[in-house]
């Protein structure tokens, strides 16, 4: 498979499944994933474990999925709303859309326009659809996130404000449904 440029045909995903948590565990140990994704110290198998099955109930509010590039499962994306999660809302001071998180897992797919790619089909075939009433999509990464940073903007995010967590400095991201147009 073709790695570079990435192309949208080769792109799929997949709902996150008990299966995949092994590889989801590897991933959230990876230098490149720990720098901005879980700097603290990864928990345990069994704690990460358990984490990740409450994510798989169908009731639970944030859906969990793999993408994959081919066969190969690539990276990991969540989307939830916002109103779901009050101390979340209160954290980007916002009240309403969906969030999106995400990482690449696999190193070799890193620099390579996967996450943009990601993140537009993403977008336009799971997010939006799953969620038909919200209107705007919101990300946020570390400031020092440079890739992370320009994959957004190169998806169509706008930047809005930088905030605080846990010390850290954030930059948060928009995209209006309405003038999203899928960038890929």
């Amino acid at each position: 498979m073709d790695l570079h440029p990435a192309h949208p045909r080769n792109l799929a995903f997949a709902p996150l499944s008990e299966e995949d948590l092994p590889l989801l565990y590897t991933w959230l140990r990876k230098p490149h994933i720990r720098e901005f994704y879980h700097q603290k110290t990864v928990p345990p198998w069994e704690e990460m474990r358990a984490d990740y099955l409450r994510r798989l109930h169908p009731l639970w509010p944030t859906r969990c999925f793999l993408a994959r590039a081919g066969t190969a499962a690539i990276g990991y994306i969540q989307v939830y709303r916002v109103s779901d999660y009050p101390e979340y809302a209160a954290l980007i001071g916002e009240s309403h859309g969906i969030s999106l998180d995400l990482f690449i897992g696999e190193p070799e797919f890193l620099g390579k326009g996967w996450g943009r790619l990601i993140l537009s089909q993403f977008l336009h075939d799971i997010a939006f659809p799953l969620f038909p009433e919200e209107q705007v999509s919101w990300i946020y990464h570390d400031a020092r996130n440079r890739r992370a940073r320009h994959a957004s903007m190169a998806a169509g995010f706008q930047p809005v404000r930088s905030f605080h967590e846990e010390g850290d400095l954030k930059e948060l991201f928009f995209l209006h449904r309405a003038g999203f147009s899928r960038n890929v």
